[in-house]
């Protein structure tokens, strides 16, 4: 079982130290910025092993049609890291931010059991198609990304046991500071210290249902790695309108989405909260209708990037969406092909 790790940095990311004492043969693949710290980054992937570092330079070097379209200074050049473990035919593959601490010596080995091989347990599911996993923590919060208009209304849950169903993604959660929406942090602040016992042993999502997962702390198996392109143009909900995508593309694959262990604390780093409010506006306004287009889709047949190609067709005439949605999309389904 080929297992890789993949982040982004702006700073030298010492807690992978910590990822490598947990797991020695995991492959880590990181991406930096132009004002990273190269080769302070170099020094620490030569200590810890089985880790590449890519540079700005490095980057522009490996020739990838999305790179430019990425742009730089952004979270989104984890998209090459995930390029590079799928170009070494990892298994599964776990995204990170540098700010996640790993709770347990068994941090991979969660991974690895949920999504080698069948899972027998709980199944959630929804009256109205959504999944809040913030109801199951202490305190309540919103998932980022979740709709505002499905939030402060009562949701009916479903629970019923399920067995051999398959794991397409893995959301690891969070102690310390959740992901949720800027909004959220600048009126609220939770800290999370507390989750529900079910989550403790881990639940997957009904197929019909929409739930955000984003990019860190969350693995996936090879074969829906090309859906989990963290997308640009649509600020802060970049990772969170991919899960969406690929929720949709799941679906008639039968992959389900996974809470529950391994946790991580997040020590979040320094973030602009007004900056990151202005940022997560668009997708605030936009992420239902986005969602009701995703469902009117045709999927289609075919591999897994074939149908991701489908949606982005689909998508392009769309007026909310911003040109790069698709020009990003379509360049880096070119990517994939040609690493496949």
């Amino acid at each position: 079982m080929k297992v890789a790790l993949i982040t982004t940095t702006i700073r030298v990311p010492e807690v992978l130290t910590l990822y490598r004492e947990f797991n020695k043969e995991a492959m880590f693949f990181i991406s930096g910025d132009r004002n990273a710290p190269h080769d302070e980054v170099r020094k620490l992937v030569a200590r810890i092993g089985n880790a590449v570092y890519y540079s700005d330079s490095d980057q522009e070097k490996l020739g990838y049609k999305c790179c430019d379209l990425i742009g730089w200074n952004r979270i989104m050049r984890r998209n090459i890291a995930l390029l590079e473990a799928i170009k070494y035919r990892s298994d599964i593959i776990i995204s990170i931010d540098d700010d996640n601490i790993p709770l347990g010596r068994d941090y991979f080995d969660h991974f690895v059991k949920v999504l080698s091989q069948p899972f027998s347990g709980i199944q959630v599911a929804s009256s109205d198609g959504w999944f809040n996993i913030g109801d199951y923590l202490v305190p309540h919060i919103y998932h980022r990304g979740f709709p505002y208009e499905c939030r402060n209304k009562k949701h009916t849950y479903s629970v019923r046991h399920v067995r051999g169903e398959k794991i397409g993604v893995a959301a690891g959660l969070w102690f310390g500071d959740p992901d949720i929406d800027a909004m959220e942090r600048i009126a609220t602040h939770p800290e999370v210290h507390q989750v529900s016992e079910i989550i403790r042993e881990g639940l997957c999502i009904d197929l019909e249902v929409f739930s955000p997962t984003n990019s860190q702390n969350t693995a996936y198996v090879a074969a829906l790695a090309p859906l989990l392109m963290v997308w640009t143009g649509i600020g802060r909900y970049d990772d969170i309108w991919a899960s969406y995508c690929a929720q949709r593309i799941m679906r008639t694959l039968g992959y389900h989405v996974y809470y529950g262990p391994p946790f991580v604390w997040q020590e979040r780093n320094y973030q602009n909260l007004w900056q990151n409010l202005r940022d997560e506006i668009y997708g605030a306004e936009n992420t239902f209708t986005y969602c009701q287009d995703l469902l009117k889709a045709d999927v289609g047949e075919g591999e897994v990037v074939e149908r991701l190609e489908r949606i982005y067709e689909q998508l392009k005439e769309k007026k909310y969406l911003p040109p790069v949605v698709y020009e990003l999309g379509k360049a880096w389904c070119e990517d994939v092909k040609k690493i496949l």
